[in-house]
C-alpha cells in the first residue's frame, strides 16, 4: 500500500520534536518509532537510517528558518516599526510554527539550539547552511538601513554593517540567555537596547505611510500569502 505524500514530511517534523528533547546519540530507531507511533517499516520507507532521518528533519528546520528570515524583513521596511517589532518575534514564531507544522517548536529557542549543536558536530556541512541563514538576517537588516538613509529615516554616517552586526548579536545573544535561564529579560531590556540604537541612528524623520503594529508580522503574513515565494 503506498503511504501518503506528506508521510514523509509529518515524520520529519515529528522526528525534529523527538531529537529535541531526546540524547540523539543515545536514541535507537525502536525509541523514536515508539514515541513517533509508527513502525520501523514506516521510516525505513523513506530514510536509510536515524542519521538519515535526523539530517532530514534537521534540513527542514533550517530552511523553514532562512525561507521565514527571507520574508519577515523586507528591504522596503521603515527601521523603528521594525526594530520595536524585533522582540515580538515569539508571535510571529507561533504563527510560522503553526502554518509550518512544526507547532510550538520554534518558539522553544533551546530546543532549536541543541539541534543545531548536534547537527553540526554530526554533520560538518551543517555549518554552511547555519552561515547562510546568518548571512540572509544581516543582509536584510543592512538593506533596511540602507533604504532608510535614502529615505532620510537614518544617519547617512551609519555603518550599516555594523549595526546589522549589532542587531543581530543582540537578539541571538538575548535569545540564548532567555533559553538557558529561567528570565526572559530580553522581553523588557531588548526594546530600551533597540530604542537605543535607533536614538544613535535616526535622524528624526518619519516615514509617510510607515503603517502601524508589527512589521515583522505583517511581513510573515504577505510572505505566507505570496504564491511566488512557495
Amino acid at each position: 500500500m503506498t503511504m501518503p505524500n506528506d508521510t514523509k514530511e509529518k515524520l520529519e517534523i515529528q522526528a525534529l520534536h523527538f531529537f529535541a528533547v531526546h540524547d540523539y546519540e543515545r536514541s535507537s530507531l525502536n525509541d523514536i518509532a515508539d514515541e513517533l507511533g509508527v513502525t520501523k517499516g514506516a521510516i525505513y520507507h523513506y530514510f536509510k537510517n536515524k542519521e538519515d532521518l535526523f539530517r532530514a528533519a534537521l534540513n527542514r528546520l533550517l530552511d523553514t528558518m532562512s525561507q521565514t528570515f527571507m520574508e519577515m524583513i523586507p528591504g522596503d521596511a521603515p527601521i523603528r516599526p521594525l526594530l520595536e517589532g524585533l522582540f515580538d518575534f515569539d508571535a510571529a514564531l507561533h504563527e510560522l510554527g503553526d502554518s509550518s507544522g512544526l507547532g510550538d517548536f520554534l518558539s522553544a529557542y533551546e530546543n532549536s539550539f541543541y539541534l543545531f549543536l548536534a547537527g553540526v558536530k554530526k554533520f560538518p556541512e551543517m555549518q554552511e547552511k547555519l552561515d547562510g541563514i546568518y548571512s540572509i538576517f544581516i543582509e536584510a537588516l543592512e538593506s533596511v538601513l540602507k533604504n532608510g538613509i535614502d529615505r532620510g529615516e537614518v544617519r547617512p554616517d551609519t555603518d550599516v554593517t555594523a549595526v546589522a552586526y549589532e542587531i543581530t548579536a543582540f537578539y541571538e545573544g538575548a535569545l540564548l540567555l532567555g533559553a538557558f535561564t529561567s528570565k526572559k529579560d530580553y522581553l523588557e531590556l531588548g526594546p530600551r537596547v533597540c530604542a537605543s540604537i535607533l536614538t544613535r541612528i535616526s535622524t528624526g524623520k518619519e516615514p509617510v505611510n510607515s503603517g502601524t503594529g508589527n512589521s515583522i508580522l505583517r511581513a510573515l503574513h504577505h510572505g505566507r500569502r505570496n504564491p511566488s515565494r512557495e
